[in-house]
């Protein structure tokens, strides 16, 4: 029981990464004038630091035929991944981080209710509820507040 506490603060600091992660790269792509050349570079680091990674606990790389029978879709994850931190070198320098990621964690709020609802991608089933729904809105009010004050 206490485990899924303990994960959930785990991501709570996780999330705060992100917050630096979208600072760093916002300073980067300011400095190299390009938010698209910056978001190359963090992409070339966080690769290199995954092959590090996959190097050092020795990950076996998947066979020709396992590669070939995964569905498309489930490699877009890069392109969102590119588009997200592009956006958020972007929008960052002109709304702010705390807005930035409120905004962007409303959205994920919203999208994440509806793939838990219908069990999208393989995942449990959890109802859209009253409660979640009020919880989103809070989200969402409080995006608009940060942005105001």
């Amino acid at each position: 029981m206490y485990l899924k506490y303990i994960l959930t603060g785990i991501a709570l600091l996780i999330g705060g990464l992100l917050a630096v992660q979208g600072s760093i790269n916002s300073q980067l792509g300011g400095i190299l004038k390009s938010p698209f050349l910056a978001a190359f570079i963090s992409f070339s680091v966080g690769t290199l630091t995954l092959l590090a990674l996959n190097v050092l606990v020795r990950t076996e790389l998947p066979n020709k035929e396992l590669l070939s029978s995964i569905p498309v879709y489930l490699f877009l994850g890069g392109i969102i991944g590119a588009i997200y931190v592009s956006s958020a070198i972007i929008l960052i320098p002109k709304i702010g981080v705390a807005t930035m990621l409120g905004a962007s964690i409303g959205g994920q709020m919203i999208v994440a209710s509806i793939i838990d609802h219908y069990g999208w991608f393989n995942v449990a089933i959890h109802q859209i509820s009253a409660g979640r729904i009020v919880g989103i809105l809070l989200l969402i009010v409080g995006v608009f507040l940060i942005e105001r004050f």
